[in-house]
């Protein structure tokens, strides 16, 4: 038993492999057959707004959500923001980068690469406790407003906990 299932997981990771398209996460482009040519950071955030059905768009993770609002076009970002705008968000283990009464900023490192400072979470209060930068914290709130320059995706109606 144990056997057949190695070789039908070898078989399965061989004919997998061969579908798979080689990604150099680093230049910002993906070659998606060796003979084309590759996409750019907005050829790529297009296509995955384009593939994405409008229904689904507000259960985007946030880490795809930022990605197309930094990358796409300012069409591409404005149609996607239409949809996940009042939508409620979790982040579990974002690195607080600034703190204060007001508000929070975040990054999230989702193991591909460090994201930029690029949540801000406003309170509707002033709070007391206030994250001290590189804790770790899980939060949540609802996107409220994005800007280009300098990017940020601005979230209200947060609450938080820092994670020991």
């Amino acid at each position: 038993m144990r056997t057949a299932a190695a070789i039908l997981l070898l078989i399965t990771c061989f004919f997998v492999g061969g579908d798979c398209y080689p990604q150099d996460p680093c230049s910002g482009t993906v070659r998606v057959k060796s003979e084309e040519k590759p996409l750019t950071k907005a050829e790529l955030a297009h296509r995955a707004l384009l593939k994405t059905p409008l229904e689904e768009r507000r259960h985007l993770a946030f880490t795809d959500v930022e990605f197309i609002l930094r990358c796409g076009t300012h069409h591409d970002a404005a149609e996607l923001f239409a949809a996940v705008r009042n939508t409620l968000v979790q982040m579990v283990g974002a690195t607080v980068v600034e703190a204060d009464q007001n508000a929070i900023h975040v990054s999230y490192d989702d193991g591909f690469k460090p994201h930029l400072v690029a949540f801000r979470f406003n309170f509707d209060r002033p709070v007391t406790a206030i994250p001290l930068p590189g804790e770790k914290v899980a939060i949540s709130g609802t996107y409220s407003s994005y800007s280009q320059d300098p990017f940020q995706i601005n979230m209200t109606n947060p609450s938080f906990r820092v994670i020991p």
